[in-house]
């Protein structure tokens, strides 16, 4: 009789040892990142983990929401940084998009000017044939139906028909900030349809 209680009670701690050891397993319920599809949703899981509510300091910045639109035909595109701070003149920005892109993303600072575009289709399907990823622009852009059938990446904040004057050149290569964030040159980004992250360096997801 004793022996027989006592193998039920053995019995009985194994399978509580057993629950135990299976329940010390957290479950999220949430996918793993997907390093294919690289989209800023991704990009924030991994690298910017933290919820709104929790102060820390972060490896990735988010641009203020709904800042830009998307004009161009490639929605999600990412790269280097490239940078230029202008008003309302675009030289450099022909002059940059004559070079080599090796896929890199031009991030102009047109300083939110909405009297006239800094780029239209001409210099779109340039920047297309020289392997430029994207152009990411604080200011306005024309063309905008034919630009829609580019494969590159186009943000800007709106579309005017103007073009922009040609006497004063800007500066190239500098930080710019607009959007709550900053751009600085070799600086990574990353914009899709949710958004654009900026990062100091390449991610891995």
């Amino acid at each position: 009789m004793r022996l027989a209680k006592a193998r039920q009670l053995a019995g009985v701690s194994r399978a509580v040892r057993a629950m135990a050891t299976v329940n010390t397993t957290p479950t999220t319920g949430l996918p793993p990142p997907n390093a294919e599809r690289f989209g800023t949703a991704d990009v924030c899981d991994v690298h910017h983990p933290e919820n709104v509510d929790v102060m820390t300091t972060r490896s990735v910045h988010v641009a203020a929401a709904n800042y830009f639109k998307d004009f161009g035909g490639r929605r999600r595109f990412c790269g280097a940084v490239s940078t230029i701070l202008c008003f309302e003149n675009n030289p450099l920005v022909r002059a940059a998009l004559e070079e080599s892109g090796r896929g890199r993303v031009l991030v102009v600072d047109g300083g939110a000017s909405a009297r006239c575009a800094l780029l239209g289709d001409n210099l779109a399907e340039m920047a297309a044939a020289n392997g430029w990823a994207g152009i990411i622009i604080n200011g306005m852009v024309r063309d905008s139906e034919d630009i829609a059938k580019m494969d590159i990446g186009v943000k800007a904040i709106g579309t005017h028909p103007l073009k922009s004057s040609k006497r004063d050149k800007g500066e190239r290569d500098v930080p710019v900030s607009f959007a709550n964030v900053t751009f600085n040159p070799g600086d990574f980004v990353y914009a899709d349809g949710d958004g654009v992250v900026v990062a100091s360096r390449e991610l891995e997801l």
